[in-house]
C-alpha cells in the first residue's frame, strides 16, 4: 500500500484501517514504516456491516467514492497477480477508462463484484517473478529466520520448520520433502488448535456484519493448506531430486506466510494464553 501511495501520488488514495484498535494500526505503521499511504482505524462499535481483509483482495472505490470492487482477487489464490489486477484496475479508473478484461487464468466471482471475472494470462508466472523482485522478497534460500511469536511452545514449532526448511535446501530431494510436510502439519494442526481455543473461539459467533477474526481464521488456515498442498503435490509429482527452483519457492511461501499471519496474532494469543494460565 505504501509502494502504491509513493508511486500514484494524488491520483489516488491507498487506505489501511485496521480493525483491531490503535494499537494494530500503530503496530503495522512501525513494522511497515508506513509513510505514504493513510493508516487509521475503526472502533469495535462502528464495525462496518461488510468488509475485506487485505490477504483476501482489496477494496476499491472510483473518484466519486462509489465501490466499483467489493474485493479484489486475493493473494492467497493467486499470488503476485493480485496486485497486478488492482495496478490494472486503478490505472483504468484514472485514466476514465473501462475496466479492461485480461484472458485467460483463474479467479473465483464468488470473491464479489465485476473486478472478481478478470482472468489472468500465461505471462502470470513471469510478471510474479517481477513483482516479487520489486517487492523485496525473501531470495536468501538458505537464512529464513520467522520473527517471534511470543509463545514459546510455537516459536519451538517455528524452529524445527526452520530446520526441516534448512535441510531441504541442503538435499533437496524427497526424503527432506516429506520431513518439511511432517513438520508443517504437526506445526500447523497445533497452531490452529490454540488459535480457536483462545483467538477465534467466537469467529462466527456475529449474526451478520465483518468480522476480522473470522476473517483472519478463514485466510490464515486457508494458507495452512496452500502450504501443504503444495509439498504434497511436490511429493505426487518428483522422484527423488526436488527442483531447486521449487525449494527457493517453498522458502520464500514459509517466511511470506509467517510476516503476514503468524506476527499478526503473536501478542494477542500470548496474553490470552498468560491470562488462562
Amino acid at each position: 500500500m505504501d509502494a502504491w501511495a509513493a508511486s500514484y501520488g494524488s491520483a489516488a488514495a491507498f487506505v489501511c484501517v485496521s480493525c483491531a484498535g490503535p494499537h494494530l494500526a500503530t503496530q503495522f505503521g512501525n513494522q511497515l514504516r508506513l509513510r505514504h499511504c493513510h493508516n487509521t482505524w475503526v472502533d469495535e462499535d462502528e464495525m462496518p456491516a461488510w468488509g475485506q481483509l487485505g490477504c483476501n483482495g482489496f477494496i476499491v472505490l472510483d473518484g466519486s467514492h462509489s465501490v466499483v470492487c467489493r474485493a479484489s482477487p486475493a493473494f492467497l489464490e493467486v499470488r503476485e497477480a493480485a496486485f497486478r489486477h488492482v495496478e490494472t484496475l486503478l490505472d483504468a479508473l484514472i485514466g476514465s477508462k473501462a475496466v479492461p478484461q485480461l484472458s485467460s487464468g483463474r479467479v473465483d466471482p464468488a470473491v464479489g463484484g465485476k473486478c472478481a471475472e478478470v482472468r489472468f494470462g500465461e505471462d502470470e508466472e513471469v510478471e510474479a517473478e517481477e513483482g516479487a523482485r520489486k517487492r523485496q522478497a525473501t531470495t536468501d534460500s538458505s537464512a529464513i529466520k520467522v520473527p517471534s511469536v511470543k509463545v514459546a511452545v510455537l516459536d519451538e514449532e517455528h524452529a524445527e520448520c526452520e530446520a526441516a526448511l534448512a535441510l531441504l535446501a541442503e538435499r533437496q530431494d524427497a526424503e527432506a520433502l516429506r520431513t518439511l510436510l511432517s513438520a508443517y502439519e504437526k506445526h500447523f494442526a497445533h497452531e490452529e488448535a490454540l488459535l480457536d481455543a483462545h483467538l477465534y473461539e467466537e469467529a462466527g459467533a456475529a449474526a451478520g456484519g465483518f468480522s476480522a477474526a473470522a476473517g483472519q481464521r478463514r485466510s490464515h488456515f486457508a494458507d495452512h493448506k496452500r502450504l501443504l498442498a503444495e509439498l504434497d503435490g511436490a511429493l505426487q509429482a518428483a522422484n527423488d531430486l526436488v527442483p531447486a527452483r521449487f525449494v527457493d519457492a517453498v522458502l520464500r511461501s514459509f517466511e511470506q506466510h509467517a510476516n503476514m499471519y503468524d506476527t499478526t496474532y503473536a501478542e494477542p494469543l500470548a496474553r490470552a494464553l498468560a491470562a488462562a494460565a
